[in-house]
């Protein structure tokens, strides 16, 4: 399977290639712009970015995620996506295959705001607008898993806004955003029932994670969530289904005691019967692809870093040939 799009061919609206600058996709601003207006935040989302940690599930918790963290989150995410430096080679593959047409099942876990699935679904959009990729029929039912009321409500308002814009580029979206708790059984079948109900006749199936090794390594929460992983990741598995897991590039999410360490030895153990020896070998911190590059910031002129850690995961049907 050869790439979505070549580096050579990423149109300037989204990636300037002389200053290795990403821009975020068009049509991802019109909806982050949307909920900023619609939730008072224009003036908040100009200002610096305090330091320390932001989010959570109160309303002002999730608006400062949303004015201050959210264009940083797309941005790794449209990094992960385009690869601009081909450094991703395993990565842009599963999206290739994701989103090269027909019906598909993306689900974004924890959803946050839809930063993560808005951001894929715009820079395909922008991608056909450009010319750069045909516009084959796509069809795609979102699943989108988020604690916080308010950050779904926002991701819900945030993809209706742009339901017309992605049409146009034949691309039609169908979306439901549930509460998810991550640490709860209950809550991880019934959200794992939807995803098998929305699967249903769809020829490829993607679940993608981000931004969230710290609530489950450094809060200390990865043993009490591992029946829920294992749920979704059992369940979630047919052909063409992959699991896309994108994390901030730091020490305590790829070294050898970092989040991916962990979570690696854990799909390897899961998954042990499905993948060829070296397939199993590879699965090491090592191997994470990585990437970084320069965002401009969308409302003012200022730009920031954004850098990445990024692991595919296959989730097979059939059982590995020995």
């Amino acid at each position: 399977m050869t790439r979505l799009i070549q580096p050579k061919d990423i149109p300037e609206t989204l990636w300037d290639a002389e200053t290795e600058r990403i821009h975020l996709a068009p049509y991802l601003l019109t909806a982050w712009k949307h909920l900023l207006q619609h939730a008072g935040l224009e003036q908040q989302a100009m200002e610096p970015v305090p330091k320390g940690e932001i989010g959570g599930l109160g309303k002002k918790e999730t608006d400062d995620h949303l004015a201050w963290r959210f264009s940083g989150s797309s941005a790794r995410v449209q990094l992960g996506f385009l690869d601009p430096r081909d450094e991703l080679g395993g990565v842009t593959d599963a999206f290739a295959k994701v989103f090269s047409g027909g019906t598909v099942l993306v689900a974004d876990l924890p959803c946050g705001s839809g930063a993560a699935v808005l951001t894929l679904l715009t820079c395909i959009a922008e991608l056909r607008r450009q010319g750069c990729i045909p516009r084959h029929p796509l069809n795609v039912r979102v699943v989108g898993g988020e604690l916080s009321v308010f950050a779904r409500d926002y991701a819900s308002r945030a993809m209706e806004h742009i339901k017309e814009e992605l049409a146009e580029q034949a691309i039609w979206v169908s979306a439901e955003f549930l509460s998810w708790d991550a640490l709860d059984k209950f809550s991880t079948a019934d959200l794992t029932k939807r995803l098998i109900l929305a699967g249903q006749e769809c020829s490829a199936r993607l679940m993608v994670f981000a931004n969230f090794s710290g609530f489950l390594q450094e809060q200390g929460n990865w043993e009490n969530a591992l029946p829920q992983f294992q749920n979704l990741f059992v369940h979630g598995r047919d052909n063409n289904s992959y699991a896309i897991w994108i994390e901030p590039q730091t020490k305590q999410v790829g070294g050898n005691s970092g989040f991916f360490s962990v979570a690696l030895d854990w799909f390897k153990k899961l998954f042990s019967i499905f993948h060829t020896k070296d397939d199993q070998d590879a699965l090491q911190v090592k191997n994470l692809g990585k990437s970084r590059a320069k965002v401009q910031h969308p409302l003012r002129e200022h730009q920031f870093n954004v850098h990445l850690e990024i692991q595919r995961f296959d989730l097979p049907l059939k059982k590995a040939k020995t």
